[in-house]
């Protein structure tokens, strides 16, 4: 009998050692095909960007080849039994997340992707006489909606993967996994959010009315640049049309703000965001510098809008490279690499007079505009402007109907101010010029962001801002309008008001100039404490501002950075990973 017990004992050990093994071998298979895989869906991504869609699908097929035989290779007996091992078990079902994540995106979410990169295709929607063919937008959407919903439940999936349980060789593709997974989940929720969103914006429901702003970035405000000239801009059934244009004069200025200030917008930046147009944007919050500027036109032009669109030069410089060159006032042609020194410097230079200038701005814009509409250049290289236009919140969108608003508020081209927290700590660096002057033109800045302790779910960041004034030796020859003698600075001074926010939940712990550290006053918008400090710089000079600051309770992740984009780049530097990971 014990003699039977023995060998019954070491079948069973031989058994659980060939299944062992054999659930190696798997895992080896089961590694190969997602490496595969991974190759595979970073070339279709290649592929759906630059348009080649038959391409494309043969890749997915090739991909979901590989991702249902890493499924396959890592299910069974020998899985299940390690998984419910001590150590070994967390890795085990680590990789089968990964496997059983990665075939469902490509089963279940890319076909939808590719069928509506497919619909969606930049020559489709290539206006005609000012007309963008809402169709393919509409069809497109149920599609992009569903993929959206699914690639969310796979994000939360892959993300309930504990890696700091896991063994280094897996915790770090899980990792790069999880990564990929929520920047693909962001991207394809803001698509989702565009296809809801475009139709109706576009008068497919009845005609809609935009106020269009020009941000000048050569007089800095928070969000870009000071509004100097507008425009009214009406959609119907997809076609757009360029009406009145005004500048900030035209619209004048108020005794009392038509849309109420709070006491701590007063307190901050003063009376005049509410009563003159070219302060609207003061604050970093774009919804609220629409609301403001909305209540303005509506008073003066007895016009109802309907939303808010705002546009930068370097913008404009965007959309340029997919139109080409253009010919304006004139018979000047600008092309995307003349188009900004032309509006922020050399419109100075050659016309004096400050209505003059802003109505050059407009025929410029209303160019730019109806080569544009008119289908003019290359299609992709257009969608790609508008793109990098948005990601650096120079072209930025304010609806009047709350239900748009609240699609729009999460992505970048909302501009809004955080008022919530999440697990990224939002660190801002703000600018409003200090004087009516337009030498912010010379300004350059870069902000960095570094995270050397975590406590209690709390960080410790360290925002520098370095900058730096490229006005030129001979500023005295500058006109007047670029560089008026401010009183006691004199001339030739970059004069600027910075404002660095910690994050909600944070507050600022120390302030240095150039490592000397400084006495400051914590002020507060909502539900930000910050600190504001006036800059001077003189030609050629460089400085540093810092800021020590905690992060709120449970912000953990990287810090998100927002900066105002400026005239020579976006003022965004390096981003250190957080001493929470």
């Amino acid at each position: 009998m014990a003699r039977r017990i023995r060998w019954v004992f070491l079948l069973l050990v031989l058994g659980a050692v060939l299944l062992v093994g054999y659930t190696g071998y798997q895992a080896l298979k089961a590694r190969t095909a997602l490496n595969a895989a991974a190759s595979e869906l970073d070339q279709l991504s290649t592929q759906v960007t630059s348009g080649e869609q038959a391409a494309a699908a043969r890749t997915l097929v090739e991909a979901q080849r590989h991702t249902h035989e890493a499924r396959s290779s890592t299910s069974g007996l020998g899985w299940w039994i390690s998984g419910r091992l001590p150590q070994i078990g967390p890795n085990v079902r680590a990789v089968q997340t990964v496997a059983q994540v990665s075939d469902d995106v490509a089963t279940k979410v890319l076909p939808d992707v590719l069928k509506a990169a497919d619909t969606l295709r930049p020559d489709r929607l290539r206006p005609v006489h000012g007309r963008i063919d809402l169709r393919p937008l509409e069809a497109a959407s149920p599609e992009v909606s569903r993929a959206a919903s699914r690639l969310s439940a796979q994000r939360t999936r892959i993300d309930a993967v504990d890696t700091t349980a896991l063994s280094d060789q897996i915790s770090g593709p899980v990792k790069q996994m999880q990564t990929k997974i929520a920047s693909a989940d962001r991207l394809v929720d803001r698509a989702s959010r565009a296809l809801e969103l475009l139709p109706p914006m576009l008068g497919s429901n009845g005609r809609r009315t935009y106020l269009l702003m020009f941000q000048n970035n050569a007089e800095s405000r928070a969000t870009g640049g000071i509004p100097g000239a507008f425009a009214e801009m009406t959609a119907r059934n997809g076609k757009v049309t360029l009406r009145r244009q005004d500048d900030a004069q035209t619209i004048g200025s108020f005794r009392r703000p038509p849309t109420p200030l709070t006491a701590q917008e007063k307190a901050l930046f003063g009376t005049g965001m509410g009563i003159y147009p070219q302060d609207v944007n003061f604050t970093p919050d774009f919804p609220r510098s629409a609301q403001l500027i909305r209540g303005m036109y509506e008073a003066r032009a007895a016009t109802k809008v309907d939303g808010v669109v705002s546009v930068d030069p370097v913008a404009l410089s965007y959309l340029l490279k997919g139109t080409g060159p253009v010919q304006t006032v004139g018979g000047r042609t600008i092309d995307a690499s003349t188009v900004v020194p032309l509006l922020l410097s050399k419109v100075y230079a050659e016309i004096a007079d400050p209505a003059a200038q802003n109505q050059y701005f407009n025929a410029v814009a209303r160019t730019v505009f109806d080569k544009v509409t008119a289908g003019a250049g290359q299609p992709r290289a257009l969608v790609t402007g508008l793109v990098q236009a948005t990601s650096e919140q120079r072209l930025l969108i304010w609806s009047a109907h709350p239900d748009e608003e609240r699609l729009l508020a999460p992505g970048a081209i909302a501009g809004a101010l955080a008022r919530t927290p999440t697990s990224s700590p939002e660190v801002g660096v703000f600018f409003n010029a200090a004087g009516a002057y337009k030498l912010d033109y010379y300004l350059d800045y870069t902000a960095s962001v570094a995270s050397s302790r975590c406590v209690a779910g709390r960080q410790q960041l360290r925002l520098d801002v370095a900058m730096h004034s490229a006005v030129p030796k001979s500023y005295r020859s500058l006109p007047d309008y670029v560089d008026p003698v401010q009183p006691t600075f004199g001339r030739g001074k970059i004069l600027v008001n910075t404002y660095l926010f910690a994050p909600i939940g944070g507050r600022p712990l120390r302030i240095a100039l150039d490592g000397k550290s400084e006495a400051f006053n914590t002020r507060r918008l909502d539900g930000h404490r910050l600190v504001a400090r006036t800059m001077l710089l003189e030609p050629g000079q460089t400085k540093v501002l810092s800021m020590t600051m905690t992060s709120g309770r449970g912000q953990r992740d990287d810090a998100h950075l927002r900066v105002t984009p400026g005239v020579r780049g976006t003022g965004i530097g390096s981003i250190a990973p957080s001493a929470c990971s």
